[in-house]
């Protein structure tokens, strides 16, 4: 296959969740999803990371960290409610669930796994 040279490039990718177990002390549960990814270009990378690199406090690196997160994820899919029904991507929805650290985790690694080239191991 030949490389398709695009100016904006979106693609689908699993996200593996891993979550403390509710019901069973000491036991993690794997939940599962997809996020639709938009990756920013290497000029754009490095003029976040110099941002980054002059914010002083926690918090404003957790506030630059979150809103890059959300400038590459565009959507979602298979998240549900508590109720079972689906959950639309919405910024606000996007950024509760970045409140819990194994959700932010499992972005980042998904993310930066799809970055590396190398397929999602499915099953594991």
């Amino acid at each position: 296959m030949k490389f398709v040279l695009e100016t904006t490039y979106r693609y689908w990718w699993p996200v593996k969740v891993r979550v403390p177990d509710p019901e069973t002390a000491g036991k993690i549960i794997e939940q599962s999803l997809k996020i639709q990814f938009e990756p920013k270009g290497r000029d754009d990378s490095l003029a976040a990371q110099e941002v980054y690199e002059n914010l002083t406090t926690a918090k404003e690196r957790a506030d630059h960290e979150h809103n890059q997160l959300l400038e590459v994820c565009k959507s979602w899919d298979d998240v549900i409610g508590a109720d079972k029904s689906a959950i639309a991507f919405s910024e606000d929805n996007f950024r509760q669930a970045l409140q819990q650290s194994w959700f932010r985790t499992a972005v980042y690694q998904a993310y930066a796994d799809s970055l590396n080239g190398h397929e999602a191991r499915l099953g594991n």
